[in-house]
């Protein structure tokens, strides 16, 4: 929106986290959260009330002694973030009310059960929760269980888990497998202590879908002394043969630690184990108070936090995802105003144990205040809704626990385990002993997420240094492979919990498109078409494989021996035409993920050379949050309604700066909104293939480049594209430059003075030059605006005063 002197802007209370140059403003009662730094925290927090834009501006210049022009940039580049990401507003905030969970679980429906299929085992832990052992319970015949995974499925579970005991026990383990596994939608996991997983077992079971197969093996120490102190004598060495069997099978593994006094310290040497043993993944978990676990003894929780940090950092060296720690992220990320209200127990997960009766949770299995009944005499649908234990569960919430009354954390938290609470304090909404800990792992996950989206941003090199939002709550979490609804309420997992997956829209995109390239599809994007004079050395069937929204190719003036790189380059027909610009001097370069598209592209490749004369055209398979081309390498990247495709834009642009030699220029063309794009529109696969769901605003689009680092920032052109849903599209052709900053601002007695048109202008650095005055600049600035776009608009004199002829510094950055 356009920010007026007297807009006023308003802000919710505001808690502030801080660790290092690291700030995250929390709203409490959205729940949002963004992230800046001290700058931005102290202008954000000094919103109390309505505080008109101008005096916002005027008090940040008093603060920081910047001249108007800058710190009016810096303001509106605060200000528009917190705008659009929900912190701020032109009105009053004022919190929705909210009674608790219950009126929002109306539509919830059963997503998951967890199958305790045997209390048998072979071992008899210390720690076991429900005291299996080699004389436990057997558990229900095969076709109990059958019926029990087909009512699961008709109510629409999709994610089963086997459990014990130890599930693998049973001779027809492998067939519950394959029949949950039939439902083509349907994922299994099986927790096992790894022993049973011999050959002839893993074998049965690589025969089943592995990409919907994950196995979760315990391994409570990093030698067999540790973990056999646990589990019993010889457990260690076998359970590692067991997980060598099974990832020898292509099958999925993630390593599970429970935390104990005993073997606290040796849980980072457990996560550096599973990356010995090509384990890409381990969960741990915080011990109850039930069954044999009674017992033993919990650490400190300041000793679990501890634990916790040390595994991350063991991972981080040994490739290991602490999985607690991803949920936890991908918590904290889901749109904002969305609030975690306690667990899904009850609501969207129910556990059916081994003698039929049905309990909120694997962790919750046999207690007998906590059975809804069993399915032996009542159906699971009948239970799951109707049962008292359910209605209790369900009228549970937050809202209600004194520990969270007054915490900044409540909604992002949800209010930790009900089961540790129950287990440890005799209540749904007693007391959660680890409070603390989802206190660390929330401000650990905040100020991860900061570090890491920091560097899309301001990367230092640029010369922006205005005070921003790095991220904020929801941040990419809606996209076309998010197929739910948008929910009110939100419910925490009890267990193991995957993380975003980045490839989940990709995966999507790579099927539409891979069909258009099987197919021809004319109602794909196209507002324009290419000049035919500039592709008619390209064949037919590439260009009936044209789907992009304008014409960057044509606004990028190629130059004889440039190094191109279009990105999402499809057929290739971008890259074809670039090639004969540059020459047999040059490079053309196309990067695209769908192996359909390539395969067209490289099959026509031999042709187009022919008629050219020489080939200098290189198609590479790669995404484009992760470019496969060396830095400052390209002297052009151009792009052609792809990069809205992207979940992660601001890894696209922030790859493209990379790759961008000093000087370089990005053209693309894209489709921009007039209005941020409804979240239901964001979710629809096929519209996010015709370059309408993952389109951003057109100020949201400037936004991002200029906060990757790019300057001259010009938009060429602006199309209507089409209207879906009471939303506008328009096809945008938008042009920007690279420049890498080395040295900080030097100062030779350089000067600049703006010739014109305009009465003065300002660039992304917040200098001011007014028309026909002397403006000292330092040797970075002076190099830019000797280049393209700004040459020719500026005088530009050494320190003896001479003119310097234009350009006056050398593409690598060498000063006249």
């Amino acid at each position: 929106m356009k920010l007026e002197a007297t807009t006023v802007i308003h802000a919710p209370h505001l808690h502030v986290e801080s660790r290092g140059s690291a700030f995250v403003v929390i709203d409490p009662a959205g729940p949002n959260w963004g992230a800046t730094d001290r700058r931005g925290a102290e202008l954000l927090t000094s919103l109390n009330g309505g505080t008109p834009f101008s005096t916002l501006v005027e008090r940040y210049r008093a603060a920081y002694d910047l001249d108007p022009v800058k710190a009016y940039h810096h303001v509106a580049t605060l200000v528009g973030d917190g705008l659009r990401h929900g912190l701020l507003a032109t009105a009053p905030i004022v919190a929705k009310p909210y009674a608790g969970r219950a009126a929002h679980l109306g539509e919830a429906r059963l997503e998951e059960v967890w199958l305790h299929t045997n209390n048998s085992c072979n071992l008899a832990c210390t720690h076991c929760l429900v005291s299996s052992g080699p004389d436990g319970d057997l558990g229900l015949p095969t076709d109990r269980w059958l019926a029990v995974i087909a009512q699961a499925r008709g109510l629409g579970v999709r994610r089963f888990y086997l459990t014990g005991g130890e599930p693998l026990l049973r001779p027809d383990a492998v067939e519950l497998a394959r029949a949950i596994l039939a439902d083509p939608e349907a994922e299994l996991v099986i927790l096992t202590n790894g022993i049973p997983l011999t050959g002839h077992r893993v074998a049965a079971l690589a025969e089943l879908d592995s990409a919907r197969l994950r196995l979760q093996v315990s391994i409570d120490g990093a030698s067999a002394a540790s973990h056999d102190a646990v589990r019993g004598k010889g457990g260690f060495d076998r359970a590692l043969a067991g997980i060598g069997n099974a990832l020898d099978g292509g099958l999925a593994v993630t390593l599970t630690t429970v935390v104990t006094a005993v073997n606290a310290d040796e849980v980072a040497a457990v996560t550096r184990l599973a990356g010995t043993l090509g384990v890409r993944h381990h969960h741990l978990l915080w011990m109850h108070r039930r069954g044999r676990a009674l017992a033993g003894s919990a650490p400190p929780v300041a000793k679990v936090i501890e634990v916790v940090r040390a595994a991350v950092a063991a991972g981080q060296e040994a490739g290991v995802t602490i999985d607690n720690v991803e949920a936890v992220k991908s918590r904290l990320n889901v749109p904002a105003g969305v609030r975690r209200d306690l667990s899904n127990a009850c609501i969207t997960s129910l556990c059916v144990s081994w003698d039929g009766r049905c309990f909120p949770s694997a962790s919750t299995a046999g207690e007998a205040d906590l059975c809804l009944g069993s399915v032996l005499a009542t159906p699971l649908a009948e239970l799951w809704r109707d049962s008292p234990v359910a209605h209790r569960f369900r009228a549970a919430t937050v809202e209600a626990k004194g520990q969270c009354i007054g915490c900044s954390f409540k909604y992002l938290c949800g209010g930790g385990d009900v089961e540790h609470s129950y287990f440890w304090g005799g209540d749904l909404l007693a007391d959660d002993p680890y409070c603390e800990l989802h206190q660390a792992l929330i401000r650990d996950a905040l100020f991860a997420r900061v570090a890491e989206r920091k560097r899309l941003h301001t990367n230092g090199r640029s010369g922006f240094d205005a005070p921003l939002l790095f991220t904020a709550m929801g941040e990419g979490s809606i996209h076309c492979a998010s197929a739910e609804p948008i929910p009110a309420v939100a419910l925490s997992h009890s267990e193991c919990v995957v993380s975003f997956d980045l490839d989940a829209p990709r995966a999507k995109v790579r099927a539409f498109y891979g069909s258009a390239a099987e197919v021809p599809q004319a109602d794909l994007c196209c507002p324009v078409q290419p000049d035919p004079a500039a592709i008619d050395h390209i064949p037919q069937e590439v260009i009936d494989r044209f789907y992009g929204c304008g014409s960057p190719i044509g606004a990028a003036q190629i130059q004889p021996g440039e190094t191109t790189l279009d990105l999402g380059s499809g057929a290739g027909i971008d890259v074809f035409t670039a090639a004969r610009q540059v020459g047999a001097e040059g490079k053309a370069i196309g990067v695209d993920m769908t192996d359909a598209m390539l395969a067209v592209a490289r099959g026509y490749q031999g042709q187009v050379a022919a008629k050219l004369g020489f080939d200098v055209v290189d198609f590479r398979k790669g995404f484009l949050e992760e470019v496969p081309v060396a830095e400052r390498s390209v002297d052009l990247v151009t792009s052609n309604c792809v990069i809205n495709l992207s979940p992660d834009k601001k890894r696209v642009f922030s790859e493209i700066w990379r790759v961008l030699k000093d000087h370089g220029r990005l053209v693309f063309s894209d489709i921009v909104a007039v209005e941020a794009v409804a979240p239901a529109q964001r979710q629809d696969p096929r519209l996010w293939g015709e370059c309408i769901s993952g389109a951003l605003t057109e100020d949201e689009l400037l936004a991002f480049l200029e906060r990757a680092g790019f300057y001259g920032i010009e938009l060429l052109s602006r199309t209507f594209w089409r209207e879906v849903e009471g939303y506008r599209f328009f096809s945008v052709t938008v042009r920007a430059y690279k420049f890498e900053k080395r040295q900080g601002c030097v100062f030779t007695g350089q000067e600049a003075t703006y010739v014109g048109p305009y009465k003065g202008v300002s660039d992304e650095e917040g200098h001011f030059f007014p028309r026909g005055a002397v403006v000292a600049v330092c040797t970075d600035t002076a190099a830019k605006l000797c280049h393209p776009p700004y040459v020719g608009q500026f005088v530009v004199t050494d320190p003896d005063g001479e003119t310097v002829s234009t350009p006056c510094c050398t593409p690598s950055g060498g000063c006249c």
